[in-house]
This record gives C-alpha cells, sequence and structure tokens, in this order.
C-alpha cells in the first residue's frame, strides 16, 4: 500500500516562477528573497529558528556546567545592570565572563552556519522547487565540518580587524573630540558594510560550490569584483532595516524584562526560582524568533545577491533557463551547486 508521501506528484521544475532568471536589480533582490520567504517558510523560517532554540540548549548546558548568578541575573533582569555597583562585581566574576564569551561565540558561529545554509532554499526557487528544513539541513550535511571552519577562520579575521579598527577610532576620537567623532562613526559603519559584503559569500560558497574553508575566502572577493558599491549599499540597506526593526521589537521585550526581573528577584524565597526561569523562558523564546526573522531575511537576501553576482559575472542566469532538465530527483538538485 503506497504512503501518502509515495502518491504525492513530484514537483516540476518552473523556472522563474518565484523570481526572475535575470541579473537583477536592487530593489528586486529584497523582493526576491521575500517571494523565497514565502515560497519555502518552512525551510527559511524554521532554520533560524531552530538554531535560536539549539543556542537555549547550549546556554543551559553552559550554566549547569559553569553556574554564575550574575549571568543569570543579567538574562532574566538586563535592566538591573545600569547600577554600576551591580556591574562592577559582575566584571569581575569569572563565570560571567566565561559563560559571556562561551555563549556568545557558540551563538554566533551557529547562527552563521544557518545562514549559509539558507542558500539551498533560495538557489532551489530559481527551479520553483519547494524545500523543506529536513531538506535544507541533510543536502549539504558532508559541507558543515568545513562550513563550520570557514566560519571560525572569518571570525577570528573579523575580530582582529575589529579591534584594529576600534583602537584607531578611538585614538582619532580621543584626540579631535566632536570633528574625529563625525568623521570616525561614517566610516566604521562604511569598513563594516565593506567587511560584510567581502566575506558574506564564503558560507554560500562552502556549501553550494564546496569550496574549502580557505579558497571560499578567495571566491567571496571575486564574487564582488566589479560590483563593489552595489554590494556595500545593498549591505547598508539592509543594516539599517534589521536596526529598525530590532530597535521597535526590543521594547516591549525590555519591558516585560524588566517588571519581570523586578518581580522575580522581590519575591519570597522560594518563589524567585520559579519567576527568573519563567522570565528566561520568555525573553529566549522571544529571542529566538526575533533572530529567525532576522536572519531569515538576512540569509536570503543575501542568497539573492550571490546568485546576482553569479548572473553578472558568469552569466549563470542563461545557463539555469538552458538546462533546466529534471535528469534527477527534485529533491536533490541544486541549481549552480557544484
Amino acid at each position: 500500500m503506497n504512503s501518502a508521501a509515495e502518491l504525492r506528484p513530484a514537483p516540476t521544475l518552473r523556472p522563474g516562477a518565484v523570481y526572475p532568471l535575470r541579473p537583477l536589480a536592487q530593489d528586486e533582490t529584497f523582493s526576491a528573497a521575500f517571494a523565497v520567504i514565502r515560497h519555502s517558510p518552512r525551510a527559511v523560517l524554521g532554520l533560524p529558528f531552530l538554531a535560536g532554540l539549539i543556542n537555549v540548549l547550549t546556554l543551559l548546558v553552559l550554566l549547569a556546567v559553569l553556574p554564575s548568578d550574575a549571568f543569570l541575573r543579567m538574562l532574566a533582569d538586563p535592566l538591573a545592570f545600569d547600577n554600576q555597583e551591580l556591574m562592577l562585581a559582575s566584571l569581575v566574576d569569572g563565570w560571567m565572563i566565561a559563560l559571556l564569551l562561551l555563549s556568545s561565540f557558540i551563538g554566533w558561529l551557529i547562527m552563521l552556519m544557518s545562514l549559509g545554509l539558507l542558500a539551498i532554499p533560495g538557489l532551489r526557487a530559481a527551479y520553483g522547487l519547494p524545500t523543506s528544513l529536513l531538506q535544507t539541513v541533510t543536502m549539504r550535511a558532508g559541507r558543515l565540518g568545513w562550513l563550520l571552519l570557514h566560519l571560525v577562520v572569518v571570525s577570528l579575521l573579523l575580530g582582529l580587524v575589529g579591534l584594529v579598527a576600534m583602537v584607531i577610532g578611538a585614538l582619532l576620537i580621543g584626540l579631535t573630540m566632536l570633528v574625529g567623532a563625525i568623521v570616525v562613526l561614517p566610516a566604521m559603519f562604511l569598513l563594516l558594510c565593506w567587511v560584510t559584503a567581502a566575506f558574506m559569500f564564503g558560507p554560500l560558497v562552502v556549501v553550494v560550490e564546496r569550496r574549502n574553508a580557505f579558497s571560499a575566502l578567495g571566491r567571496s572577493f571575486a564574487l564582488n569584483r566589479g560590483q563593489w558599491w552595489r554590494h556595500i549599499g545593498a549591505v547598508a540597506l539592509l543594516y539599517l532595516m534589521l536596526g529598525v526593526v530590532m530597535t521597535i521589537s526590543s521594547i516591549p521585550a525590555g519591558v516585560i524584562a524588566g517588571i519581570g526581573g523586578d518581580l522575580a528577584w522581590q519575591s519570597a524565597e522560594g518563589n524567585e526560582d520559579l519567576l527568573v526561569l519563567a522570565v528566561l523562558g520568555f525573553g529566549q523564546l522571544y529571542d529566538a524568533v526575533l533572530s529567525a526573522l532576522l536572519v531569515s531575511l538576512a540569509g536570503t537576501v543575501i542568497a539573492m545577491m550571490y546568485l546576482n553576482s553569479r548572473f553578472r559575472r558568469e552569466a549563470l542566469d542563461i545557463d539555469l533557463a538552458r538546462t533546466a532538465q529534471q535528469t534527477e530527483p527534485a529533491e536533490r538538485i541544486l541549481p549552480g551547486g557544484s
């Protein structure tokens, strides 16, 4: 007896059904990204949400291994750290510093891995193919090791560049005061956009083109050649969009966290643990949902910029239109992949 999956007809190739197979204008890149989200919402939204849940579980494990009251207080009631004495006391808590660094770095890597994998539903949408969450994770499962190594290398490089830039910027502002700030702050934002544009295609190259962790760096720069300002402008617009969304969404979360944190830490003995866990759970769930939305938007926009770059540099759109033949099962097709 056939199952429902066996009776369901296999999806057919529909080139250009989700977004046009031709070089895209700047506004069309963002429109294509939203179209991909609508086309495969379970994959595009589900993967970052899954990454957020993994981050929460990782944080709970770290809290069990490296318990820190100050760190727990920071998560449950961040507004309490407006108190300078509490902030200074927390800075000398070795466990809190270790937890903060470990949880931030691990969470950063997990989110970036999900962002790189979002290239899969983005590229499959070129042929109008739907993509499930399971497909997104398993289609290039063999590349996850290289992807993780690539992200570690890029994170170290970005950390070094960021440290040097911050030191130089602080010195210039300290020496020139307001005049330096007027020049340095926009320059720092421009540098952030340039660095993002320079490295953003690397994770996608590792996943899609099966490059190793190091050759993907050069490939990312090559895909920007002749299109630097186009990509820097798109990245700047993306940062502004994400900044506005984060600012607006942080208001209700901050109010609830502040009220809940005060109630938790002022409650009767024996009840504070339950309230702290409730506030912490709400905060982490809210962060996971918000991160899923932001990462899905960023990931699909970068995937469309990657595809658009290959359209313009390599005429990939012509190749995809010419070779749109279903010679293998639809669930294994990745347009532009190696």
